[in-house]
């Protein structure tokens, strides 16, 4: 693989170094938080009441669960970025680590038994059930069908078992008395609520009695796109997202008694998360240039008044502009800008527009600094992505890929117009599904803008096959052996697109990134694409980023990551006015 070093601005290294000083809090959960503190490079489990640490360890942890005596951890801890962890236990009072390499896990939830015993959960590679009594430290292993994926939930006595087969409906089994008690189209989550369970099956919340199956509640809300959910008691605490924008609810017997868009201290913020804990509910939330913290969910529910007095001045503002489609859809788009800026400015345009997953303007350090720069940094609510709910979703995907790619295209057109930007002085930028999206779009319209970066993105959509995950996505981008899907998926392919591109025309500039340590996505295609740029005479490069993953990783790999895609931008779009720095407590205007 041909790799190039993108020559690090400096004054955006040391920008992104001081937003990046910023923790991550976790929401506390069994007594405890999965935290990155601040000037820490990696997470740590602490206690929720005092801080105090747990454990700190060197690699990943994807997940933990505490037994309801709080005396062990479960976690799932990587060596590496790859995201294949081993099960581990963790005595709290000692801080030992007890691992038990043999047991496979991503992901996957943990369900404690009621004495703190025993802890469950199934492990892939092979797929199999794993209950370890951690006292005696022995494991037991039940087979589990290749045929049907299996999950447990941690709600009921001894938890859900819930087993899905294509074609068929999700099958929802009460560990403590074995029984089939409900079947639904899918299973998003579960949690108990009182003695009954609470289901979401991705369009409704269901609340049953396991045992009987009696269904005691239901509720939906089209319009809405569920991101998490707590259960306080009989109240439940929802953080959604509506129109793009984030809002918080609670319910009470299936029914809403409050409702609020989600605002810190007068502004705009996103609710990332929401978790109850020690009888209270705590939401964490966040915007461009705000650094994530934890809120108790009754002050965002208090019906108190925005006021322009209790805003912070600050050097950065996030508002919504809204751009017309071909077809006539509007799209929306938050833009964070300096506040002192007037007129076209270098810009960094990013969506994400897959999988039902809303891309909503949360805190990334390379926003705040981007800002300092003199920059502006867009997210496009683009067809495909989860901000409007099931139908926007399906506007977008298989057949109707090429839907968010156009409206990509729509959005920065719209920009340029707006004179928030110039094509030579646009960037867009993608990772994952979004780095397909923002390569076909330049690639497809390379008028638009002057580079793109395309980070860990599967880019031959006609051989999905050849990545670790790729069976798993074909429904999203379409199916090749289809009617006319052949044809459908060469017309989004940005490996198709730039092999096809006509002779003799300007292309934007070109990186593609590709994660060292990715068990998700190959780096083959990425290649591939820039081979073909080059072939035509475009200015084209890979960039591998060594110790990173497609999911969690330490803060050192996110900072050399982060200060890569902000210098090409700099280099790409020419010097930018500098600004000064905003504060933590930016104001964002809607």
């Amino acid at each position: 693989m041909t790799e190039v070093i993108v020559p690090i601005d400096p004054a955006l290294d040391a920008a992104l170094s001081r937003w990046e000083q910023h923790g991550r809090p976790g929401l506390p959960e069994g007594g405890f938080t999965l935290s990155r503190l601040p000037g820490r490079q990696r997470r740590g489990i602490y206690h929720a009441d005092t801080g105090e640490a747990v454990i700190e360890p060197d690699g990943h942890i994807l997940r933990m669960a505490a037994a309801p005596d709080r005396r062990h951890i479960a976690i799932q801890l990587a060596e590496h970025a790859d995201e294949n962890a081993n099960l581990a236990i963790v005595d709290v009072a000692s801080g030992q680590v007890h691992p038990y390499p043999g047991v496979r896990c991503r992901y996957e939830p943990m369900v404690w038994d009621a004495h703190s015993r025993t802890v469950d959960l199934v492990a892939r590679e092979p797929q199999r059930l794993i209950s370890l009594d951690v006292t005696a430290h022995r494991v037991t292993t039940t087979e589990l069908t290749a045929e049907a994926r299996v999950r447990l939930f941690p709600a009921g006595p001894r938890g859900l078992l819930c087993e899905s087969r294509p074609g068929t409906p999700t099958r929802m089994v009460d560990r403590a008395t074995g029984r089939h008690f409900a079947s639904f189209p899918a299973v998003v989550r579960a949690v108990g609520i009182g003695d009954d369970v609470l289901i979401d099956d991705g369009t409704t919340l269901h609340v049953l009695d396991p045992p009987g199956g009696t269904e005691k509640w239901s509720w939906q809300d089209p319009a809405l796109q569920i991101t998490s959910l707590a259960v306080a008691g009989r109240h439940v605490h929802i953080g959604a997202v509506r129109d793009g924008h984030s809002v918080l609810l609670r319910l009470a017997d299936g029914h809403v008694i409050d409702e609020r868009l989600v605002s810190y201290r007068g502004a705009p913020a996103v609710a990332s998360g929401v978790s109850a804990d020690a009888g209270r509910v705590h939401v964490l939330i966040e915007a461009p240039a705000l650094p994530p913290r934890i809120v108790p969910a009754v002050e965002l529910l208090a019906d108190t008044a925005e006021t322009s007095s209790r805003e912070n001045a600050a050097a950065a503002r996030t508002h919504w502009h809204t751009v017309t489609a071909d077809d006539g859809e509007t799209i929306s788009v938050a833009i964070t800008s300096p506040v002192d800026i007037d007129g076209p400015t270098p810009l960094i345009l990013t969506c994400y527009g897959g999988f039902g997953v809303p891309s909503l303007p949360v805190f990334e350090p390379t926003i705040p600094a981007w800002i300092e720069h003199g920059g502006r940094y867009a997210i496009a609510h683009v067809r495909g992505g989860g901000e409007r709910g099931k139908a926007w979703r399906d506007a977008g995907r298989g057949r109707n890929k090429h839907r968010g790619i156009d409206d990509l295209a729509c959005v920065a057109r719209g920009l340029v117009e707006a004179g928030y930007t110039r094509p030579d002085q646009l960037v867009l930028a993608g990772a994952s599904h979004g780095g397909v999206l923002v390569a076909s779009c330049a690639l497809g319209f390379p008028d638009l803008c002057a580079g793109v970066v395309s980070t860990a993105a599967p880019l031959d959509l006609l051989n999905l096959d050849a990545h670790p995950l790729g069976h798993h996505w074909i429904n999203e981008f379409g199916d090749p052996d289809s009617p006319g899907g052949i044809d459908e998926l060469r017309r989004i392919s940005p490996l198709h697109r730039a092999h096809t591109l006509p002779d003799r025309i300007r292309l934007p500039r070109f990186l593609g990134i590709v994660l060292a340590e990715d068990s998700r996505v190959n780096a083959d295609a990425t290649q591939a694409v820039v081979d073909a740029l080059r072939d035509r005479g475009g200015d084209a490069a890979v960039w591998r980023a060594d110790r990173t993953g497609h999911g969690s990783n330490h803060l050192d790999s996110l900072h050399r990551l982060g200060a890569t895609v902000l210098s090409f931008a700099a280099i790409t779009t020419g010097p930018a006015r500098p600004t000064t720095s905003p504060t933590a407590e930016s104001t964002h205007h809607r």
